[in-house]
């Protein structure tokens, strides 16, 4: 099927443009007549912008803030009292992503042919991953749709919000190291040549500092295709390594252990777990069908695997907390939590506290890894940049030692 672009006048003469997927022309045309459009124009995607689109290309994106926007406001319309369609319609014109505003025409076309709205957004799995479609699919089932987009608006804003600290916490060590690469190179291009040269018409011996540093600047010289070789070559065994199931699970499970950046990453996937399980108990699905949607949660190996345990533990007749309890990575505070929830009837509203819970621990521990990466980068840089200096003046010292 090849994805089409067209643009048309409705009933009312308003413009309405977007994309289709269809296997023929002819059968687009058709089912905008049907609706009553005026079609003026209507093209195939040619082959570079259909691998751009179907790479997730530059344009093609969503972000999770502009998509918790757009539940937010969904949501809004739709207690409201406004019909579906026509809040898609009017969030259509509103949105200022293309790509989104694309996206939103062809599930406001879906629907126009008899769609629910969950079938109209698996369409687009890059917008709306599988956890989302499933949650407003209970939603439809049960009638609380208006609601449902409110909770997802909820965690897409947590989400959004956690993101952002994460990169702001990385800006400030970002910034160090490309300070620091430049003063290193600056120094390596202009500065230590000369005095390399200087040193070596004086047939002066070099101490070990400087004999290091020359040796590396001949060796990138002659050799820097060998570096670049090397990296390309990492980075392809690395990819291939990730492949395998057993390499993949054991740096996952290290990712999971390793200090402030463990404790990080077990939170996260924590938070996303309880918020999407607890979205779709609420929503009315049974919870052995929640626990294995919530897999799409994460894409860390060794926390699915610990997701599967639990799903197989509650087949197998044990409580949710009983489960949960057995397992490295969920924490007995949670355990705890969900046993409170079982206990009193209230699983579903005691998962959403655990969720909202581990994205405030997560702020803490962000803010732990932002207070770590600072220093240990400036001691980090400060050695390499403070060798540098060394190799360049130990031989000007020692030259002044003999003059006098």
């Amino acid at each position: 099927m090849l994805n089409y672009v067209f643009k048309a006048k409705n009933s009312e003469g308003i413009l309405v443009s977007g994309e289709i997927h269809a296997d023929r022309r002819e059968t687009i045309v058709t089912a905008l007549k049907k609706k009553g459009y005026y079609l003026l124009s209507i093209e195939a995607e040619n082959r570079f912008s259909a691998l751009i689109h179907s790479a997730g290309g530059l344009g093609n994106r969503v972000s999770v803030k502009e998509k918790a926007v757009f539940t937010h406001q969904l949501a809004t319309l739709l207690k409201a009292g406004m019909q579906l369609t026509l809040a898609l319609r009017t969030l259509s014109r509103q949105t200022q992503n293309k790509y989104l505003t694309s996206v939103i025409t062809q599930i406001y076309n879906d629907i126009e042919q008899s769609g629910s709205l969950s079938e109209a957004m698996e369409k687009h799995p890059r917008v709306f991953s599988k956890v989302y479609t499933a949650i407003i699919e209970a939603s439809e089932q049960t009638g609380s749709l208006a609601e449902t987009l409110l909770v997802l608006s909820r965690q897409l804003k947590s989400q959004a919000s956690v993101n952002a600290r994460i990169k702001g916490a990385l800006v400030y060590p970002i910034f160090l190291l490309a300070v620091s690469a430049l003063v290193v190179g600056v120094l390596t291009i202009f500065v230590i040549p000369k005095f390399i040269e200087l040193f070596v018409n004086a047939n002066q011996v070099l101490p070990l500092p400087t004999k290091i540093l020359v040796g590396a600047m001949a060796f990138l010289r002659e050799f820097w295709w060998v570096l670049i070789f090397v990296i390309i070559a990492a980075v392809c065994f690395g990819l291939t390594a990730l492949k395998k199931e057993r390499i993949r699970l054991m740096i996952d499970s290290a990712l999971l252990r390793i200090p402030v950046i463990g404790t990080l990453n077990r939170k996260l996937q924590l938070a996303g777990f309880a918020r999407t399980l607890g979205s779709l108990l609420n929503g009315g699905v049974r919870i052995v069908s929640a626990i294995n949607t919530t897999k799409g949660t994460t894409t860390n190996t060794a926390f699915m695997k610990e997701i599967a345990e639990v799903e197989q533990g509650i087949i197998k007749g044990d409580t949710l907390a009983k489960v949960i309890g057995r397992q490295k990575y969920f924490g007995e505070i949670a355990a705890n939590m969900i046993a409170v929830g079982e206990d009193t009837g209230m699983l579903p509203e005691m998962l959403l506290e655990v969720a909202e819970m581990e994205d405030q621990e997560c702020e803490s521990a962000i803010s732990s890894m932002t207070n770590l990466l600072g220093p240990v980068m400036i001691v980090v840089l400060g050695l390499i940049i403070g060798f540098v200096v060394m190799a360049i003046l130990m031989p000007i010292f020692e030259t002044s030692a003999m003059v006098k």
